[in-house]
């Protein structure tokens, strides 16, 4: 169970001199480097967190920094805007809302409005030079549902391994995916709202980091499932350009492919028709009266089927500039070192997986391919279940056992043949996350996931075929479209 212990108290390291001798009127000395506490200073003003801890591993934890305006009223439907700034300290110890978004288990137990903007930093460095790589997580969902507060992901375990970790909140389903011909009038951002948010956190990061003891020239995004198709939209946009170094997609390749692209007319004509299952037809006033109407009617609105409503990045010719299969086919992505990967019971290993990282490897950026298989005891004694969708994140936090016990990874748990029930696990599981925590984190440091006494991952190519299974041990391994594990029959788990 994560425990909550006591602020600490700031204090300001000074550095002492070689000698008693004061300085003479050449000699410099080097500024204090400033500890981090439970106040930080943003460029918008303090926050105040506190220290997270479990098994024996501790971190400061910062929640609910806003990295944007509230989108609402007018500002509902356009690029995020700097967030306001405060005076005194802002208490950072709860969550923020989540986006708007149906039910689901993803971020249960946080209230739910458009005030969303939000995220939380989790760091374990001493002091504020300490230029660890930064680690910015974004959540899955399917970019319809979701939430970054998750002790999960905002465990002290992958922090303790040298990076500073952001979790992000960003609008969701048609609050951040709407097109519509009277949004595409107004300016830029049509069909893309939620994208340019990833966009403005990272500009946050770039700001404001370093206070964390964070390099802002050292970071990675990555994100599973929903989350990896953020992390492709970043890779594909042209605004992001100098904004991240590296990038992980886990289970979320699909975005690469030829058949998830929506142009932007295509997407204002759904926006047409949720428009009118709202009663709002064409006209001047038309983007009035949609900011006027609830949320919730809007979200509504959006699961019915006649309207046939479909979160996906726009191909509006700004933020996306063209189908994003077409850009990796012809090497215009980001090109940053790349881990693509899933889990064992996802067939995406045989398809989406091998296809992204072909696309990637061809531009002779470093690309590197993974198949999680391991299951905690529990679950390896259930016959015929394999790792399912999502439970690679329990690890790659170095949050085992208590990831386990999330109602998402239980509610998901079904997809791989497996029991809804927590899963016995035992030090073999920690043994797995603190290594996957540990390649993770060295990827973020060097762009090479390698880990000297390790592990020696190779680099992927369509010829070398090779990838790592994450198990017990950590094995490099070839045929990835092989690896792939077929969940018994009747589950829900090849994805």
């Amino acid at each position: 169970m994560i425990k909550f212990a006591t602020p600490l108290v700031g204090i300001v390291l000074a550095l002492s001199a070689c000698s008693p001798a004061a300085p003479t009127a050449t000699e410099e000395t080097a500024p204090a480097a400033s500890a981090i506490s439970d106040v930080v200073q943003t460029k918008a003003g303090a926050v105040r967190g506190e220290t997270v801890t479990d098994i024996g591993l501790t971190a400061m934890i910062y929640r609910g920094i806003p990295y944007a305006a509230p989108p609402v009223g007018d500002l509902r439907w356009k690029p995020p805007q700097p967030a306001v700034a405060w005076e005194g300290e802002r208490d950072a110890t709860e969550w923020s809302d989540r986006c708007p978004q149906g039910q689901s288990t993803m971020g249960a137990g946080t209230e739910t409005s458009e005030d969303c903007l939000y995220l939380n930093v989790v760091t374990a460095a001493k002091t504020a030079d300490a230029k660890q790589p930064v680690m910015v997580f974004f959540h899955g969902g399917g970019l319809t549902s979701g939430a970054s507060a998750s002790p999960t992901y905002n465990h002290p375990g992958l922090p303790n391994k040298g990076v500073v970790v952001v979790t992000v909140n960003s609008r969701l389903g048609p609050m951040g995916y709407l097109a519509h011909p009277a949004i595409t009038a107004e300016g830029a951002g049509s069909g893309n709202f939620g994208t340019l948010d990833l966009k403005a956190s990272l500009e946050w990061i770039r700001d404001n980091i370093a206070a964390f003891g964070g390099d802002p020239a050292n970071v990675t995004i990555f994100g599973e499932s929903g989350g990896g198709s953020k992390v492709i939209s970043q890779m594909a946009s042209p605004l992001t350009d100098g904004l991240f170094h590296k990038a992980i997609v886990e289970s979320g390749s699909a975005l690469a492919t030829a058949d998830r692209s929506l142009k932007l007319a295509d997407a204002e004509a759904l926006g047409v028709k949720l428009a009118a299952a709202v009663g709002v037809t064409d006209g001047a006033d038309a983007l009035a009266q949609l900011r006027a109407i609830s949320w919730e009617q809007i979200q509504e609105a959006s699961a019915k089927e006649e309207v046939g409503f479909r979160a996906s990045p726009a191909i509006d010719g700004n933020v996306i500039p063209k189908p994003i299969n077409e850009m990796f086919k012809a090497g215009e992505q980001r090109k940053v070192p790349l881990i693509v990967g899933a889990n064992a019971g996802e067939s995406s290993l045989k398809t989406s997986v091998p296809e992204m990282a072909n696309m990637h490897a061809k531009t002779g950026t470093p690309t590197f391919v993974y198949n999680f298989t391991h299951l905690p005891v529990g679950w390896k004694n259930e016959q015929g279940c394999v790792a399912f969708h999502g439970l690679e994140l329990t690890y790659v936090f170095g949050a085992a056992p208590l990831g386990l016990s999330s109602p998402t990874t239980l509610f998901l748990a079904g997809g791989g043949g497996c029991s809804n029930a927590v899963p016995a696990s035992d030090d073999v599981d920690l043994k797995v996350a603190s290594e996957t925590a540990q390649v993770w984190a060295q990827f973020a440091k060097t762009g090479d996931p390698s880990v000297e006494g390790l592990i020696d991952w190779p680099q992927y190519t369509e010829q070398n075929n090779s990838y790592l299974d994450i198990g017990n041990p950590l094995t490099a391994k070839t045929n990835i479209q092989g690896s792939y594990t077929a969940p018994p029959a009747g589950t829900q788990g090849a994805m």
